[in-house]
């Protein structure tokens, strides 16, 4: 079967920055490969006025494949995104093209070059993605740090929740972004990284303009690095595994709070068992307590990570006897602490 296409431009900036010859080469160029798909990484325009979306627009729709346009920090300036909006569509969209999940998010904040996703934004992306095919997210900033690019810091505020999410829900995936302007490319576990240029930008920090060619089946990705006047680099052949490595799991687990629920009639032991825990559980867990007759179980229920219950409420993750010592209490407490806290995600 042949492999999968797809076209990673970024950085066009319309606008002062632009280079227009230098756009519309590689626009002949990218018709010639005929790719299935083509992925605008962000920084369409260089102020977000709405001339430059509009010039963007018209010059883009010389690309014949299929476009997937995403925003950069240029196109937040001057409450540039409603243009966009109007030109592109919303600002996080998703697709799916053959065995890929594409999913593209605005990591942009208004008038601002550093990034952020949040939480709302990435629990969108995991209800997206797919175990049974290969991950794609698209955002404009970068995950992790990208060298020679005059600043070797990360500028997506997140990095770290979204590095986790993308161990958890991507593994076996890609990651595209462009903003600073050097094509590169790296692997975070099981997840390959792969940063574009600027393809028709005066400020570019290579020999020349460029963009990326991506190729994929369900073993692997190849990856070539296309200067717009320089020829072709094959950067390389990446195998694809799924999967997720145990020990993100175990940081995960352990940094993570754990709700516990001890449910009875009669809620004097129950009352005496979470006082025990709390006493002597990590800080980040916590228990309490509620009766059979609460006209909010199932609610409390929903929001717990364990739930024991006693004798009669047999809905539980453990069922303790009712009427057992003291002690019994005490032991079986400090064995369900340690159980909590080995316990590791799968």
């Amino acid at each position: 079967m042949e492999p999968l296409r797809i076209v990673q431009i970024s950085d066009t900036h319309f606008g002062d920055e632009l280079k227009p010859d230098k756009f519309k080469r590689a626009v002949k160029q990218i018709n010639a490969l005929e790719p299935e798909l083509v992925i605008v990484s962000g920084d369409i325009t260089t102020w977000g006025i709405h001339r430059e979306f509009r010039d963007a627009y018209e010059a883009l729709g010389d690309i014949k494949a299929e476009l997937f346009v995403i925003p950069g920090n240029h196109d937040a300036r001057n409450d540039g995104l409603k243009y966009f909006r109007l030109y592109f569509g919303d600002v996080k969209k998703s697709i799916k093209l053959d065995d890929m999940i594409i999913v593209g998010v605005n990591s942009t904040l208004p008038d601002s070059d550093e990034g952020y996703i949040g939480e709302e934004q990435m629990h969108w992306v995991e209800k997206k993605f797919r175990n049974s095919c290969i991950n794609m997210l698209v955002l404009h900033h970068h995950v992790i740090p990208v060298p020679h690019t005059g600043r070797n810091r990360n500028v997506l505020i997140d990095a770290g929740e979204i590095v986790e999410s993308l161990m958890f829900h991507c593994h076996g995936g890609v990651v595209l972004s462009g903003h600073r302007h050097v094509p590169y490319s790296t692997k975070l576990l099981r997840t390959h990284i792969i940063h574009a240029g600027t393809l028709s930008s005066y400020k570019v920090l290579m020999p020349d303009n460029n963009y990326n060619i991506i190729e994929f089946n369900k073993e692997f990705i190849r990856l070539k690095l296309r200067f717009v006047d320089h020829g072709e680099v094959d950067i390389g052949r990446f195998a694809i595994k799924h999967g997720m490595p145990r020990a993100i799991s175990v940081y995960h687990s352990l940094s993570s709070t754990k709700r516990v629920l001890f449910v009875a009639t009669d809620i004097k032991q129950a009352k005496n068992a979470a006082s025990i825990f709390n006493k002597i559980s990590p800080e980040n867990m916590h228990a309490s307590v509620v009766s059979t007759q609460n006209k909010r179980l199932a609610e409390l229920l929903a929001g717990a990570d364990y739930v024991v219950g006693f004798d009669e409420f047999k809905n539980a993750d453990e069922i303790w006897k009712t009427g057992i010592s003291e002690n019994e209490i005490e032991r079986k407490v400090r064995e369900l602490v340690e159980k909590l806290l080995m316990e590791v995600e799968t």
